[in-house]
């Protein structure tokens, strides 16, 4: 292995260390967040990380906290967003026994170290099956606007999150900026917890709209924007619209929601604004001959039939009824298709990355945590405030201590 392999290896090491920590150091909050919440008296004093679960170390009255505990821990593992939880208790010590998820097969975090020198406005989204990455470069005039499809699994409003957060980690607020439209339905929860917390991003120009009145004060404003950038003969900063459930948008908000779809399709590329479309109905008749022509760049997730691959991909013979979810994507531009993994982001990760991005900006940190559920992630009290007890985790035989 070269030298220049061997420090790239090192770094990455480094990196998932550093991300393990803050992981390691948020769940631990969360943890005696939720135990303080249901007033039982307990703090996190250490434990070990393993292949496929972490341990947590609690000091707590055994008698008192064991019984509770054990009524709670339903409540806990959905709060922590976990797949299993268990306890034990060994020589009076209670342990917390958390099960690991699965590694996802691309870790966007992983990923951008390999590519430093990123275009601008180009955002990572996953790798192709020979180990390329795949970029989507907004600066390339082919690439105008975007059509994400693909049925429910599919990964399509976690690509969104990828893309979102890759353009952001790698482009300054003076060069991009980002708008997100999520439309209520009934099946939201999902999708607002991948993409609520994108609006702490310093790039973000407003909250998150997702009421219909929101959305078409979001769109009638770009509309305004575009006029005066054509005016002004100015395409700066790039602004890249997020609209998720865009079937549903268009059905509910009719003929102000697609007109100015279709004026911002047709216009917008030209004055520096990009939409990416989200939709689980590719077919859907609201997606008409004029939006499809100006959404040149398809993202095909599994699908559940050949005619919906097809709509979705503006091809045939795609096969993407065959893919398997979860992030399994076909890229489609210009006739040419690339099958891809699309890059992932957890929780943890997304909450690292956005600390960085405040700490390193002109303005204040966050005011609030980044949570659906904000009683139990780490405020600016508690995060200022380390426990008394040493905590120290063991992992691959190496202690990570958190008070450091």
């Amino acid at each position: 292995m070269s030298d220049k392999q061997n420090t790239h290896s090192r770094g990455e090491d480094s990196g998932r260390q550093a991300r393990l920590q803050h992981q390691l150091e948020l769940q631990s909050q969360q943890i005696e967040r939720f135990l303080s919440h249901h007033q039982l008296s307990a703090s996190v004093t250490g434990g070990a990380v393993q292949p496929r679960s972490i341990r947590f170390d609690l000091a707590t009255p055994l008698a008192q906290g064991w019984e509770r505990l054990r009524g709670l821990t339903h409540e806990l593992k959905s709060a922590l967003n976990v797949p299993d939880i268990r306890l034990s208790a060994e020589d009076g010590q209670l342990r917390l026994h958390i099960v690991r998820p699965e590694e996802p097969p691309v870790v966007l975090l992983d990923l951008l170290p390999l590519l430093p020198d990123l275009p601008p406005i180009t955002a990572m989204l996953g790798l192709a099956e020979d180990g390329r990455p795949i970029l989507l470069d907004f600066d390339n005039p082919d690439v105008t606007h975007v059509l994400t499809a693909g049925m429910t699994g599919a990964g399509k409003t976690m690509l969104l999150r990828t893309l979102a957060l890759s353009l952001a980690l790698k482009n300054r607020q003076s060069q991009l900026q980002l708008l997100i439209i999520d439309p209520e339905t009934a099946a939201s929860r999902k999708s607002y917890a991948i993409l609520e917390p994108l609006s702490f991003l310093p790039h973000m120009l407003a909250g998150i709209s997702y009421r219909l009145e929101e959305a078409v004060e979001t769109l009638e404003f770009l509309r305004g924007e575009m006029a005066y950038r054509r005016q002004q003969e100015t395409t700066t900063p790039t602004i890249v619209v997020l609209i998720d459930k865009a079937d549903h948008l268009l059905e509910a908000g009719q003929r102000p929601v697609s007109d100015a779809l279709t004026e911002l399709l047709q216009y917008g590329a030209a004055a520096g604004i990009h939409l990416v479309l989200s939709t689980e109905r590719p077919e859907t008749a609201v997606l008409d001959n004029v939006l499809r022509a100006n959404l040149p760049v398809r993202l095909v997730g599994q699908t559940r039939t050949p005619q919906e691959a097809q709509a979705a991909a503006g091809m045939a013979d795609t096969n993407a009824q065959y893919l398997l979810g979860q992030g399994d994507f076909l890229a489609v531009v210009g006739g040419a298709m690339t099958h891809f993994q699309a890059a992932y982001i957890s929780d943890y990760d997304l909450h690292l990355c956005l600390e960085d991005l405040h700490r390193n900006r002109p303005q204040p940190l966050l005011a609030r945590p980044v949570s659906i559920r904000p009683h139990l992630m780490p405020d600016a009290e508690s995060t200022a405030q380390k426990p008394d007890l040493p905590r120290a985790f063991f992992f691959d035989g190496q202690a990570i201590d958190l008070d450091d």
